[in-house]
């Protein structure tokens, strides 16, 4: 599976720019989840999320100084992500973290990040080092999920855990005319009949669903919600 065939020019040369930086300092650098996806469903995105393992900070450092086209070089950070100013669109950014530990708090490596995931087609991956460019990583079946149209969660306290995945669920069905996959169904109605949602403060529920009205199909999500008493 070649995602990386149809990419414009300068994409690819970003890409191959961050694979760059990380390699220079003894990292190695993926990008995962929304974009990967965009390819397969094609459709237009701007969400470039790039997961490394390694020393984050310095291939960020190492990226932002030496990758000619960025205009700006003032970065943020939020959480665990860095964000750099994306070089082709205004208001854009490349969103940039160390990838995550496994369960028993090990190093963070690729399979440990994509194993993280909330839901299998948020972990599809490409790797953007030099020696593999462009090589598929999908150790959970997202790319069959994907092309199946199935939602499925990696992990049963998901909504537990996450109760902000209730939205993102229904706003994925809608976006993508997915269907539950057997546990996520199960899982979403037990999560919703115990309340789980309930537990996000009036803010984060606000939040949730702000973004959820910036998207295209935002009414839909939002009826979506209030079919099931969301």
């Amino acid at each position: 599976m070649k995602l990386f065939a149809t990419l414009p020019g300068e994409l690819l040369s970003l890409m191959r720019s961050l694979g760059e930086a990380a390699d220079s300092m003894n990292a190695k650098a993926y990008i995962i989840g929304a974009y990967p996806r965009s390819i397969l469903v094609k459709e237009d995105c701007s969400d470039l999320e790039i997961t490394v393992t390694g020393d984050c900070q310095k291939m960020v450092d190492y990226f932002v100084k030496n990758y000619a086209l960025i205009k700006s070089k003032k970065v943020y950070s939020e959480g665990r992500y860095t964000f750099v100013p994306s070089p082709y669109n205004d208001g854009d950014f490349l969103r940039i973290a160390p990838a995550r530990k496994d369960e028993k708090g090990g190093v963070g490596d690729i399979y440990s990040e994509t194993l993280s995931r909330g839901f299998s087609i948020d972990a599809l991956t490409i790797s953007l080092s030099k020696n593999d460019f462009g090589t598929v990583i999908d150790p959970v079946g997202a790319a069959d999920d994907i092309k199946i149209k199935s939602l499925r969660i990696l992990h049963r306290d998901v909504f537990e855990q996450e109760p902000r995945f209730i939205f993102k669920a229904f706003y994925y069905i809608s976006r993508y005319g997915l269907s539950w996959d057997h546990m996520t169904e199960n899982l979403w109605r037990k999560a919703l009949k115990n309340g789980v949602h309930l537990k996000l403060s009036s803010k984060e529920i606000d939040t949730e669903i702000k973004l959820i009205k910036k998207e295209k199909n935002g009414k839909d999500v939002l009826k979506l919600l209030e079919e099931y008493n969301v």
